[in-house]
């Protein structure tokens, strides 16, 4: 055994069940003075007349879990504490563990609590030391998680010795509310810290210099990383740097809200912050909770007869008082807020009644960074392909930057998850989407409010665009938008609230034009840039499809193609009618789907003619980019058409050889053309439906493709995505995961209960 151990200078040592001042004289013989002892309330009185000069670093356990609930970097757990290593899972925010050395029945819990831990590689053994003539286990445990809003300061110091450092570091800060008996502090409550910008970092850090068990959160002004309120800012950030500005000094030292501050900054916390569980009633949304922590209502009314105000404390007055002073927060952060607060909802309401259809507005917000990596026009071009109609693009003046960066995103445009931030909105594009998508089930739950999956797209597409260009230290977020069509007009409020009515106005338009024609009988698909109906014509069914404003591009190929090669290529149909949007072709009976055989495969005779097709194509110097079994109709009468040349492309010189067509490959990244989303390939796109290889595909004989597609069904059927076996063993990790899943949530219940039993006297 070691007399002390290899612990970093400076590290922060809380002594669980503490009976003395012994280990910490030893400690600070080597160097290792920032102790807390937590004590037992009946033995405290004790062990602070034997602890000596000590005694003051001697403080009773304030909770059962606080173990859990501390800032620290050792923790020492006394033998009759030891159970806590069960609970090793819980214990993140710790670089070390120390174990008492112990005998009887809870040293042999102890030890078999560390052999799990050490297990599950939680636990790494640096050895036995001896401290105040005990032994000591010591542990290594993984990297601690980062820094949160909730941290901890230390009762040796207490909320003076708190507020005379605050003081002396000259921090701006202010302690929001419950502040009238400080400086006590009740068991049970924490300290709520707004803070400037600029001195979070300062202020975490006198409160971290000390093992801590007195809680504290830590907002700053702009919701940056880890001083956040669900990922934004507590407060809209110029009204919490006014709370700041007109701070006073509390009779404790501390610094609190104006008198009018703090009515107005607690009522924001009462409405938006707890909405139900603030105990205000209210008039439409239900019954409030019946005990809540604190009677928001009654200090409501102290607070605003102390200013004058007449408060009515009903949860939509309150909310409407706060709207004429100004405290209301923008319609963003609100939305933002009701995730977590059901009441907020009800207060979300749009004044716009532009009439699009099933088309959704979006605006687009280029973060600074961004146009230095990724030019605006690609930016553009990005949202062109994603199918996104642009009504307006302009960059910001300061103004209107200053009130984007203020107004939305909940003030908190830092880094986020990135390495680093990509810097205020510099740019808004406001875009028209004709074919929103539902978003998919993971994506909603992360963005409860998104009402279109292409937006969050188009965004992944410009985030690898700056993936592509920035090292990896240096990437940052590109690009913030709306996540709705009520949200992007409360933005167009805030940006550009003179460009609305034009806005609306030309949305309106280009809504209307992309609706069902006149006769539609079924509409067969709405898609990013174009829709297709069955419309009944004079002559029988035709098939029209309808192009949306900034899509006539992909109109003109059409018509090209119909044009130049309907009577030249068999598949290729005839074209009825055309229009300035639109263009008609007969109305074929497709049986490809059930050609289909129950593995998925087309008959060898259609896959073969499909490629006959594109080979005619490709030898008069076309390349269908789109091509795949999708865009094809198989008729009993007419044969196979092809009905999709959105994608069509023309050489201007030697076309690839046809077994590198682009149709069939995929483009490079040098092709000049307009290119699909999704993924491209010849696995993606046909093999599932031609069982083939490429090169069987192109080049094999009937005989050679036959065996080429027996033995793809045998792989099918063996070992490819989707065969039995690999379902049976997919069924079975399904099964195994949810058992470990069942298991550890059922270990890490009953190793709380069992950390908890028999320290209950601890709490106070």
């Amino acid at each position: 055994m070691e007399p002390t151990p290899a612990l970093p200078p400076g590290t922060r040592v809380l002594d669980l069940g503490a009976r003395d001042g012994a280990v910490a004289a030893d400690l600070r013989a080597v160097g290792l003075d920032r102790y807390l002892g937590l004590v037992e309330p009946g033995r405290l009185a004790a062990a602070r007349r034997a602890a000596g000069d000590l005694a003051d670093r001697l403080h009773p356990v304030p909770t059962p879990d606080v173990a859990a609930r501390c800032s620290t970097d050792l923790l020492i757990l006394r033998a009759d504490r030891a159970r806590v290593l069960w609970t090793v899972r819980d214990l993140g925010h710790l670089r070390y563990l120390a174990v008492e050395h112990g005998a009887g029945i809870s040293g042999l819990e102890a030890r078999l609590a560390v052999l799990v831990g050490r297990a599950g590689g939680r636990l790494a053994p640096l050895g036995r030391f001896v401290w105040g003539g005990r032994a000591f286990d010591l542990y290594r445990l993984p990297p601690p998680h980062g820094p949160a809003p909730r941290t901890y300061f230390s009762p040796v110091w207490g909320a003076t010795g708190l507020a005379t450092r605050l003081k002396e570091a000259g921090l701006r800060y202010a302690v929001l509310r419950w502040f009238e008996s400080l400086p006590v502090i009740e068991p049970g409550e924490d300290l709520d810290l707004l803070v400037a910008d600029d001195d979070v970092d300062a202020l975490r850090g006198i409160l971290e210099s000390e093992p801590g068990t007195m809680p504290v959160d830590l907002y700053s002004v702009s919701g940056l990383a880890a001083s956040d309120y669900q990922g934004a800012a507590y407060y809209p950030p110029a009204l919490a740097e006014q709370v700041l500005d007109r701070a006073v000094v509390h009779e404790s030292g501390f610094l609190v809200p104006s008198p009018q501050d703090h009515l107005h900054s607690l009522a924001y916390h009462a409405v938006y912050h707890k909405g139900r569980r603030s105990g205000l009633p209210s008039r439409g949304l239900g019954p409030a909770e019946p005990a809540p922590e604190h009677d928001y209502p009654a200090e409501l009314r102290r607070l605003a007869r102390g200013q004058g105000v007449a408060l009515d404390p009903w949860y939509e007055d309150v909310d409407a008082y706060l709207g004429s002073v100004g405290w209301r927060p923008p319609t963003d952060a609100l939305r933002r807020l009701s995730s977590g607060n059901a009441w907020a909802r009800g207060l979300l309401a749009s004044d716009h009644d532009a009439r699009l259809g099933d088309a959704e507005l979006a605006v687009f917000l280029v973060r600074e960074a961004t146009l230095a990596v990724v030019p605006a026009e690609q930016v553009e071009a990005v949202l062109d392909r994603f199918g996104f109609d642009v009504l307006l693009a302009t960059d910001l003046g300061p103004t209107a930057r200053e009130r984007a960066a203020t107004a939305l995103r909940g003030g908190n445009w830092g880094r986020g998850p990135f390495p680093r931030s990509g810097g205020d909105p510099v740019r808004m594009v406001v875009a028209l989407h004709y074919a929103p998508e539902e978003p998919y089930d993971w994506l909603r739950e992360r963005y409860p409010h998104l009402t279109n999956a292409e937006t969050f797209e188009a965004k992944s597409e410009v985030r690898r665009l700056v993936e592509q260009r920035v090292p990896e230290p240096e990437r940052f977020n590109p690009l913030h938008s709306s996540d709705s069509t009520a949200e992007a007009w409360e933005y167009l409020d805030v940006i550009a609230p003179d460009a609305v009515g034009a806005v609306r106005a030309e949305a309106e338009r280009r809504a209307a034009q992309h609706v069902a024609p006149p006769g539609t009988v079924r509409t067969l698909s709405v898609g990013r840039r174009a829709r297709v109906d069955v419309v009944a014509g004079t002559d029988g069914l035709v098939v029209r499809k309808t192009f949306a404003p900034p899509f006539t591009r992909f109109l003109d190929r059409e018509l090209t193609a119909l044009r130049e090669l309907g009577g030249r290529v068999a598949a290729v149909p005839p074209l009825v009618a055309a229009g300035t949007d639109w263009f008609a072709c007969p109305c074929y009976e497709d049986t490809l789907g059930a050609a289909r055989s129950r593995t998925g495969l087309l008959p060898l005779a259609v896959v073969r003619s499909m490629v006959d097709v594109l080979r005619e194509l490709h030898g008069l110097g076309y390349d269908l980019v789109d091509a795949k079994p999708g865009n094809f109709v198989l008729d009993p009468t007419h044969g196979l058409k092809v009905v999709d040349f959105e994608f069509l492309h023309r050489y201007d010189d030697e076309p690839p050889p046809f077994a590198r067509a682009v149709g069939l490959v995929g483009p490079g990244p040098e092709f000049p053309g307009d290119v699909p989303v999704g993924e491209m390939g010849y696995d993606a796109r046909w093999l599932a439906a031609t069982g083939l290889p490429l090169d069987v595909l192109v080049d094999g004989s009937v005989v050679t493709q036959h065996l080429a597609r027996a033995r793809y069904r045998l792989r099918l059927l063996t070992v490819l995505p989707g065969s039995p076996p690999r379902r049976v063993a997919r069924r079975a990790r399904a099964s195994v995961r949810h058992a470990r899943w069942l298991a550890t949530s059922r270990y890490t219940e009953w190793a709380r209960r069992r950390a908890a039993s028999g320290r209950e006297t601890g709490a106070r």
